[in-house]
């Protein structure tokens, strides 16, 4: 009797390698997915954070209290403030002299920077909160005189800058506004402060 040479076994073996490798691949693909899909929940949740840091500088500045950080109190005084006028500008200038900023406020730092590095080198000098998300929230206050003053009570020009630091990861974001009161359409601190009047609203880099 002929012995038969059959291919099955060898041909049942090659399929069950081929779907054990064709399964790995779309494991790798929906871990890959997986893996993008949260990054960019991450991301639009950070962006979100840096805008709500930025309404939340704002309302600081605009906050009518007479506490220390709305006051110039005494001129013998070191503490820092947001000034209401030109002659209280140059006082708080005189108050930062040996900073570049205090708590958040700050002097005029130059140009534009788009790039991260020196706000991290300032991040005690930061005014600091959380959002309801957990992650931390940072941000500076540069205040300007403005070229055009809208009004003589609101002669000046605030450059804002915010760093969000997730509260799970060490990822984080940056953004930078430019933003001018103006008198003639005045915001209310109970309502949602709308980015569209913002000057400029830019991306920092890492």
């Amino acid at each position: 009797m002929k012995t038969q040479q059959g291919l099955a076994l060898p041909m049942v073996t090659v399929i069950s390698c081929l779907c054990s490798v064709l399964l790995l691949s779309e494991w790798r693909s929906l871990t890959f997915a997986q893996a993008l899909g949260q990054s960019a929940a991450q991301r639009w949740q950070l962006k979100q954070d840096a805008l709500d840091a930025i309404r939340l500088a704002i309302d600081d500045i605009r906050l009518n209290t007479s506490d220390a950080r709305h006051s110039m109190s005494a001129a013998s005084d070191v503490q820092v403030f947001f000034p209401h006028s030109l002659s209280e500008w140059q006082s708080l200038q005189w108050r930062l002299q040996s900073d570049e900023c205090q708590a958040g406020i700050c002097r005029p730092l130059g140009y534009d920077n788009a790039t991260l590095s020196p706000w991290l080198a300032r991040l005690a000098q930061a005014q600091t909160s959380t959002a309801i998300s957990g992650n931390r929230l940072n941000y500076w206050v540069e205040i300007f005189q403005a070229a055009v003053p809208n009004t003589p009570q609101a002669p000046f020009l605030y450059r804002i800058t915010v760093l969000v630091q997730s509260a799970t990861s060490s990822a984080q974001l940056g953004l930078q506004a430019v933003w001018q009161p103006n008198p003639n359409k005045p915001d209310s601190l109970a309502t949602p402060l709308s980015t569209t009047g913002l000057q400029r609203l830019l991306s920092l880099s890492p």
